[in-house]
């Protein structure tokens, strides 16, 4: 009798074959038997974290970081309790799942609407509890669309939000909270129970509609919130869904939804392109499935690497050709731009064909090689070259990222290059430039991006570290870039200038070294707020204001809001709260896992420790001392008026007397900036008054009264921040100049960086 085979006595490789058929119980149970097992290269398997993460929560791919076990790992822990939905910027047509507020008259509408419609901080979507584990978001023109565990889409705002002139029900109307895309009579919801051929494990948010790819492979379109999905097939393409016999090819491996076009990567045909399909109002739903007559199919996409050589060549079919192998590769990863389909493929290249789209004609163009640059050092193209067929001076391409008009390449070396569209026609019309292809943003480069998010002017960027970096143009300060303001001096602060009669928005060109991250903390935004409006002291600091926040030279606003950047990077290590204790896996309180643009606003997918959050909040708070104990309230926070106590001239108390006249420093410095002061006169247009305020206060309403919660130097009645004595910035400039005043010059938190002004100023 031959003797039993020990699991140990196995080669590694059938281990990892193995372990993929283990839930994570199962799995860390076995890593934990014994201690050849229990080594990190097993228990941070990267493909089996990675793989575990993506078909337990449904979250995209991510190529940049597939193979970071340990980052994959910690992220199954924190989906199943922590995923929250974050929105900012212009919230048309409710896109961004807020609420308006109900105005009181003429002038409090127009005050109201403005300050709804714009939302400068990430704010919470709303009615999002009951939805389960959120997975993925994205934006479209005017909705924002969630994906779940359970393969439910849901969206708010409208698919399309161009018939603005048509009356109901052509006009589609706007859904203020999250609202489950439907189907046709006869399938059964996800939300309800799984379904291999509705519940979706691959979406995409164009423009207008959206695009969503079932467990079973079958494709599905939306047009409107109101409206169900319709089944896309196809007259001169096969496509196949799970268990209709055997084989790969018809597979459709991926679906976008691009700016006017619909797309999927289809096995054995390649990239196949169409018009969104539009159900109309008055169609029965009954009609489940549209027949897609007029597409067309990339050149030189459809080659797929086959498993045998005769049988692999049999499946394959007229697809399969030798010399794509070395010439083009596989296609791995393609975008959908408004004029341009980019690929890129298996052997680090990339390719971009223009689209040919009238009455006349419908085609891709044949396929123009994109190169991607040289390596920025001789490592970089040592490792680079390890990859065989690549082009001379070209580095190894990774994935492409983009939408509507602008595009990345991100490279094995860590860099990521931007484009746009004008550019690459010049490339594919092989028009004469001076323009480089490619931009270089310091910050992006060897800074662990994973991916990018493209709006109409502005595009945020994703890191491993979980946190979000914005760049580019906020048009009429809407907000999109996520850093505060609105045209208020909080976003100048981060390095916003606003200019124009509409009041666009435009990044320093100091922000693209090391970039302006998006702050989901309150606390953060009460301290700009308190640092804003002057500090301490805000007669002293007058002078630096000015400089850094009203002066025509970007030289000083772009170093303070540096310094700013520094002193939020390190939020929790500021207050001493130190990550990774307390059952903290060390993302911090707030962990981007996605992060969505499109039009004029942003969205993001964040994994929220409570507990972490908690902690630092209690660390920027200190008991006040000279606030009577009767004067205190609850320890329950709020962000109320009503609940301060009141900051007159008549009041007796020394703290709120003490309030009263920074308040008034605080208006004529405003002032000075030429900035509404806070304090505004009665005759001056008024927001609604509280209902809850029942003082006269001298015919002034509630909200025209300055109180410390609204410069940040107090959280609620009785406590005070650790900040709430410290004084506006001074610092001594990169080219020597020392900033004016009286208080002690400020140290940088990291070393300063050396601004690349130039990179700033390029176009994207």
């Amino acid at each position: 009798m031959a003797n039993p085979t020990n699991l140990l006595d196995l080669p590694v490789d059938i281990l990892l074959l193995i372990f993929p058929y283990l839930d994570a119980a199962s799995f860390l149970s076995l890593t934990s038997s014994c201690a050849a097992l229990h080594s990190p290269s097993f228990t941070n398997d990267s493909q089996y974290w990675s793989t575990l993460v993506r078909t337990t929560f449904r979250v995209p791919n991510q190529p940049v970081v597939q193979t970071d076990g340990v980052r994959w790992q910690k992220l199954y822990k924190r989906l199943r309790t922590q995923s929250r939905i974050y929105t900012w910027g212009n919230n048309e047509k409710a896109c961004l799942g807020h609420s308006y507020d109900t105005p009181s008259g003429p002038r409090g509408r127009m005050r109201h609407a403005r300050r709804r419609q714009h939302i400068s901080w990430p704010a919470e979507m709303q009615a999002t509890e009951g939805l389960g584990i959120v997975s993925d978001v994205q934006c479209g023109g005017w909705s924002t669309s969630l994906l779940t565990a359970k393969g439910a889409l849901y969206t708010v705002g409208v698919l399309d939000g161009l018939h603005i002139f048509q009356r109901p029900p052509f006009r589609q109307a706007a859904m203020t909270q999250p609202t489950a895309l439907r189907y046709p009579p006869g399938f059964v919801p996800p939300r309800e129970r799984h379904d291999a051929s509705t519940a979706i494990r691959q979406f995409s948010s164009g423009r207008s509609h959206v695009l969503g790819l079932s467990d079973s492979g079958r494709i599905w379109s939306w047009q409107s919130i109101e409206l169900a999905a319709l089944h896309v097939k196809f007259l001169h393409h096969e496509t196949k869904e799970a268990g209709q016999g055997t084989g790969s090819r018809g597979t459709v491996h991926k679906v976008v939804a691009g700016w006017n076009k619909s797309a999927a990567l289809i096995e054995g045909t390649g990239i196949v392109l169409w018009d969104p399909l539009q159900r109309e109002v008055d169609e029965t739903e009954i009609e489940d499935t549209a027949l897609v007559l007029l597409s067309a199919v990339g050149p030189k996409t459809g080659f797929r690497h086959t498993k045998g050589s005769k049988r692999g060549r049999e499946t394959a079919g007229d697809a399969y050709d030798a010399s794509l192998a070395e010439t083009v590769g596989e296609v791995k990863g393609f975008i959908l731009l408004e004029h341009v389909v980019l690929f890129n493929t298996d052997i680090g290249r990339v390719f971009a064909a223009q689209i040919f789209w009238d009455r006349n004609q419908q085609r891709i163009g044949e396929p123009v090689e994109v190169t991607v640059g040289n390596p920025q050092s001789p490592a970089e193209a040592a490792a680079d070259a390890v990859t065989a067929n690549q082009p001379a001076g070209s580095a190894f391409a990774t994935d492409v990222q983009g939408s509507f008009q602008s595009f990345a390449i991100f490279t094995k070396a860590g860099e990521v290059l931007t484009s746009n569209q004008d550019r690459l026609m010049d490339l594919l019309l092989n028009r004469p430039t001076q323009h480089p292809l490619f931009t270089r943003i310091p910050a992006l480069q060897h800074h662990g991006v994973i991916s990018l998010a493209f709006g109409d002017y502005h595009f945020h960027a994703l890191h491993s570290s979980g946190s979000i970096t914005s760049y580019g143009t906020e048009p009429q300060g809407c907000g999109c870039l996520g850093l505060g303001g609105d045209a208020d001096p909080e976003g100048r602060l981060r390095g916003i200038r606003y200019q124009g009669i509409g009041g666009d928005g435009r990044l320093v060109p100091h922000a693209y070294s090391e970039g302006r991250r998006v702050w989901f903390e309150e606390q953060k935004r009460d301290w700009i707020k308190f640092i804003t409006a002057g500090g301490g002291d805000p007669a002293e600091a007058a002078a630096r204001m000015r400089d850094a926040l009203g002066s025509p030279d970007v030289r000083c606003q772009g170093e303070v809001s540096e310094w700013v950047e520094q002193q939020g990077r390190d939020w929790e290590g500021k207050f001493g709260v130190a990550s990774g204790e307390e059952n903290d896996d060390g993302l911090g309180a707030y962990f981007a896992l996605s992060v969505t643009a499109a039009g004029w606003h942003s969205g993001a997918l964040v994994l929220v420790n409570e507990d972490l959050a908690a902690r630092v909040r209690e660390a920027c708070e200190v008991r006040d001392p000279m606030t009577p104990p009767e004067k205190e309230t609850s320890s329950t926070p709020t962000t109320s008026a009503a609940a301060e106590p009141s900051a007159t001239p008549t009041t007796t108390s020394s703290s709120s007397l003490f309030s009263w006249a920074t308040s008034t420093a605080l208006d004529y410095t405003r002032w000075f900036l030429g900035i509404a002061p806070y304090s505004a006169s009665s005759s001056s247009p008024s927001p609604p008054p509280n209902p809850n305020n029942n003082n006269n206060n001298g015919g002034r309403t509630e909200q025209q009264i300055h109180y410390p919660r609204s410069y940040g130097d107090s959280p609620r009645a009785g406590y005070k921040y650790v900040w709430a004595s410290d004084h506006f910035p001074r610092l001594r400039l990169s080219d020597g100049t020392a900033m004016p005043g009286e208080v002690e010059f400020d140290e940088w938190r990291y070393a300063r960086p050396v601004f690349d002004l130039d990179a700033g100023a390029a176009p994207v």
